[in-house]
């Protein structure tokens, strides 16, 4: 007969064992869970250091001018004091370091060093060397250390990252709108057939004032002449000054023809130009109806003379951006532009140095009435095609990887 002990659960003894396993499974969620919120915080981190390098990269790159003075700006702008912030994770706000910087004339080619925190011989005289053909620059940022709450043994004590972005120039189009409304006449400076050739940037400039016959343009080298704008009715004074001062015009490709005007009138062109080039130096001639006024035509937010385009630090209204033209001028050159057309060979920029010499009166035989002094920055919209850009700027900066 069966005492009672021999009567129990047959199951009693499992119970210990199956407390066991749950204390196990339950250790190990733990570290999972433990595991996943370690490996959100390091992605959260690498997020927030990528914004970083993405931001640094992009506001170097809207430095980046052709210049070497644009190096120099590129570097200081995401190099200074508090040029970067970000959260970096769950950590308090930490201003985000960079460690490098480079440039390159091609995205997938060789980038040349020119900054980097740990190696004070690291800088940027080999890229200013060749700032004319950088479009690309390169930006790491200094690695951020991540503490393992609850991985440690297996992701480590912690976790050191870094990130890399690349930003550059955008390839404008061949063509644009809203530019300065005046075609300047350059020679091809290497007289080739291998195309316009423009004078190499830095080159000073004095370009005049043409005046048009009234039924044909003889342009020489260095002068410019004023055009017509199809959306603008008449081409008197008050027309020429609020061109000049930068009224919006219209938009005109590479290659594309376009009509010149006699600017106002045989006395008072080159006078009605320079006071509306001139609102750019915080100067506001009388008259033509109350047309130039700052709310209209603000000044440059730099009014400095004489300085030169790597000096400028304004909003960019002394940067011209015109078409050029080729010179017709006296034989062996073609006589004259009938009806005054031409054109496009090359879109230039220009920086307006100087205030423009308006003497009151009729000046047009005065010497300097009416030309801008000017130093060629470089070509807009570099090696392009395509539809016309709606915009005037040289190009945007654009994050590519």
């Amino acid at each position: 007969m069966p005492t009672a002990d021999n009567q129990r659960d047959p199951r009693r003894g499992e119970r210990g064992s199956i407390m066991i396993m749950t204390a196990i499974f339950a250790l190990l969620l733990l570290l999972m869970v433990g595991l996943c919120l370690d490996i959100s915080r390091l992605y959260l981190v690498r997020a927030e250091l990528q914004n970083a390098a993405d931001e640094a990269a992009l506001t170097a790159a809207r430095e980046i001018n052709g210049l070497p003075g644009g190096i120099d700006d590129a570097i200081a702008r995401v190099t200074g004091t508090n040029s970067i912030s970000n959260t970096q994770g769950l950590r308090a706000k930490t201003g985000v370091a960079v460690a490098t910087i480079s440039f390159a004339a091609d995205l997938n080619g060789t980038y040349i060093p020119a900054y980097d925190s740990s190696n004070g011989g690291v800088n940027a005289n080999a890229a200013k060397a060749v700032a004319s053909t950088i479009r690309f620059v390169s930006v790491t940022t200094q690695p951020v250390s991540t503490n393992i709450l609850f991985a440690s043994s297996v992701l480590g004590a912690s976790q050191a990252q870094s990130r890399v972005a690349v930003a550059g120039r955008s390839v404008g189009l061949s063509g644009l709108c809203d530019f300065f409304p005046a075609a300047v006449a350059l020679n091809d400076s290497d007289n080739t057939t291998a195309g316009f050739q423009p004078p190499p940037i830095g080159t000073l400039l004095t370009l005049n004032f043409n005046q048009g016959t009234g039924n044909e343009a003889i342009i020489n080298d260095r002068e410019f002449i004023i055009l017509e704008v199809p959306d603008l009715t008449g081409n008197g004074t008050v027309e020429t000054a609020k061109l000049t001062a930068g009224m919006p015009n219209y938009c005109a490709d590479l290659g594309d023809s376009i009509h010149m005007t006699p600017s106002s009138n045989t006395n008072n062109g080159p006078r009605n130009a320079g006071d509306g080039m001139n609102t750019r130096f915080n100067i506001y001639a009388n008259g033509y109806g109350n047309a130039l006024q700052p709310g209209v035509f603000p000044p440059d937010t730099d009014l400095r003379e004489t300085i030169s385009a790597n000096q400028y630090t304004g909003n960019d209204r002394r940067m011209l951006v015109a078409p050029i033209i080729l010179p017709n001028g006296p034989p062996p050159l073609q006589a004259s532009y009938p009806a005054y057309t031409s054109n496009i060979q090359w879109w230039g920029v220009f920086f307006l140095k100087t205030r423009v010499p308006t003497p009151s009166g009729n000046c047009s035989s005065t010497p300097g009435c009416g030309s801008m002094s000017v130093e060629y920055v470089g070509q807009a919209n570099v090696n392009a095609t395509g539809a016309v850009s709606c915009n005037a700027s040289l190009s945007t900066a654009v994050l590519y990887r």
